[in-house]
């Protein structure tokens, strides 16, 4: 397969309880913005095997095999379903994959066996679905269907294996962030030395407890490698035939953020930032009313309700989750100014402001990234930036509005307008007020954004089409019993300019952007030659947005590493 696959594993000591899940999503989401397509192993959560294992003991001392085998991998089958919703929920579209599906086969005992093969073509043909697969791992099945285990830390040779025999990159994602010459978390250890590479030896002998032997041996006889490392982290262990390097082991401090506005987006953030201490320490956010957060268990400390009392703080990094230019353009020219990075959600902002306030960051030495401002969970900035490197692109076209696409289909089962509008509301996908959303200036924004990225300058004309009631019956008029209305945004490229659109049209049912249902947004971006394509993701709600944020700050946090 392609350079561009990665298999990510991860065990019970990363994903120790159903919270953890969020974390791991993370690890996914920021690989899958870079252009990866990622197969994501994981182990069950936290003692489930333990737990699962005792139930079969409380029954016979000595339980039957096949019956344990089938009890203990339920574990991994829970935890794969349970990160596919995570997915879904943050707007990564995935496909959670049971091991017979593939064709994952295994041999030996019941509780202990090894991989021999798997279809390889059938994963490729999935990930052409989905760029993102989950597949429980710890188990594989014989010739005859029945269930096998691979040992304990089992689901460690599943990434291995899987990894070689497509051809990926294998990373092994744990609690600790490499192979140390001795266990970090010891008392009197401060001082141990990471492995930046070391071979099957070194790796047997030193990380017996944190990788699985059988994974090791696996990569040796098959000369392979694969890394160690931790989430959202620059550096890693690389495992293979290679030569043994140690370096010092260097503990930074978490990054601190300051948070603008805690609305729906802020508060997101802020909730994932206060369970990641070690890499984010939150020390002020800026709110209307302190009041208003006294039921958010946020210490009062923290909040500011008062532009001044931010100026004795110096963050290493500033969250922009305000609505409108002001106050935050005049925050945050201040702090890009100042030398701080700043992660912005405000499409306003950067629709209105970006190119001046990208050239400060740049002249100030620090980061401007705005993911969140445009598509939500769909890393739609990300890949026009790999479009563009490749190559000239004629157009691009795209549902930009989830709350507006979300109100079409309620329209289109039968509410009027104003009713769907509620039903947005309710979900928490459109605001109090929806006229941002419903007069077409927030996918205006968005489009402005897009085309910059796609074609390095700001459009010279923009025409947009409100979705009101008026609009909304005429073409629900004229609408042909097979086709869907969606808002679609519009910008191409001709010889007299640059030109964008967004408007009320009528499309086939099997149209992509007709099956891009409810809050779901998604960017078709055609090529200079003709060639199309597509990504999509959630574009409405915290979850999405949020995903979009922490991508960004821990691209700073990678690079802060560096």
């Amino acid at each position: 397969m392609a350079g561009d696959l990665i298999v990510l594993k991860f065990g019970s000591s990363v994903l120790r309880n159903r919270a953890d899940l969020a974390a791991a999503v993370h690890e996914i989401y920021r690989w899958y913005r870079a252009g990866w397509r990622v197969v994501a192993i994981v182990s069950a959560l936290g003692d489930t095997t333990e737990i699962l294992l005792d139930e079969a003991r409380d029954l016979a001392l000595t339980p039957e095999p096949n019956a344990t085998a089938e009890l203990l991998a339920t574990g991994e089958r829970h935890c794969a379903a349970l990160l596919g919703i995570a997915l879904d929920r943050s707007g990564v579209k995935s496909r959670v994959v049971d091991p017979r599906e593939i064709g994952l086969a295994a041999d030996g005992s019941a509780l202990d066996s090894e991989l021999v093969a798997v279809d390889a073509s059938r994963i490729a043909a999935l990930l052409d679905e989905s760029a993102v697969l989950v597949v429980p791992g710890f188990f594989g099945y014989d010739p005859n269907g029945r269930l096998h285990l691979l040992g304990r830390g089992g689901s460690d040779l599943s990434a291995v294996y899987l990894a070689h025999t497509l051809g990926a990159r294998c990373r092994l994602i744990k609690d600790v962030d490499g192979v140390y010459e001795c266990d970090p978390a010891l008392a009197g250890s401060d001082t141990s030395r990471r492995f930046a590479s070391l071979g099957y030896a070194d790796a047997l002998e030193c990380a017996g407890q944190l990788i699985q032997p059988k994974a090791v041996r696996f990569l040796e006889s098959h000369a392979a490698s694969a890394e160690v490392a931790a989430i959202a982290r620059s550096h890693q262990s690389v495992i293979g035939r290679i030569e043994r390097k140690l370096v010092e082991s260097t503990r930074r401090p978490p990054l601190s953020v300051l948070i603008l506005g805690l609305g729906t987006v802020g508060f997101g953030v802020y909730q994932r930032l206060s369970a990641m201490p070690d890499r984010f320490r939150v020390i002020g956010a800026l709110v209307r009313s302190r009041a208003r957060h006294s039921i958010d268990s946020i210490p009062q400390d923290l909040l500011h309700d008062s532009q001044d009392t931010l100026q004795d703080l110096r963050p290493d990094i500033v969250v922009d989750a305000l609505a409108g230019l002001q106050p935050s353009q005049s925050l945050v020219r201040y702090y890009l100014a100042h030398g701080i990075n700043v992660v912005s959600a405000n499409k306003a902002l950067i629709a209105e402001a970006g190119i001046d306030l990208s050239a400060l960051a740049a002249h100030s030495s620090v980061s401007l990234r705005y993911s969140a401002a445009v598509g939500g969970g769909a890393p739609m900035l990300e890949r026009l930036r790999r479009e563009t490197n490749s190559g000239s692109i004629r157009c691009i076209a795209g549902v930009l509005n989830g709350t507006c696409n979300f109100v079409l289909d309620r329209c289109a089962e039968g509410l009027l307008l104003n009713e769907a509008v509620r039903a947005a509301q309710a979900c928490g996908f459109a605001e109090a007020d929806p006229g941002e959303d419903l007069s077409g200036r927030d996918a205006g924004r968005k489009l402005q954004i897009l085309a910059r990225h796609a074609f390095g300058r700001d459009l010279d004309a923009l025409e947009i089409e409100p979705l009101n009631t008026a609009t909304l019956m005429h073409r629900q008029t004229a609408l042909a019993p097979n086709e869907k209305l969606r808002v679609i945004a519009r910008a191409w490229r001709l010889e007299s300019g640059l030109f964008g659109q967004v408007q009320l049209e009528s499309v086939a049912a099997d149209d992509p952007f007709a099956t891009t249902c409810n809050e779901w947004n998604r960017l078709v971006i055609t090529r200079e030659g003709g060639e199309e394509v597509a990504i999509n993701g959630r574009g409405a709600g915290r979850w999405p947005t949020t995903e979009a944020v922490l991508a960004d700050l821990f691209e700073i946090g990678v690079k802060n590493e560096e």
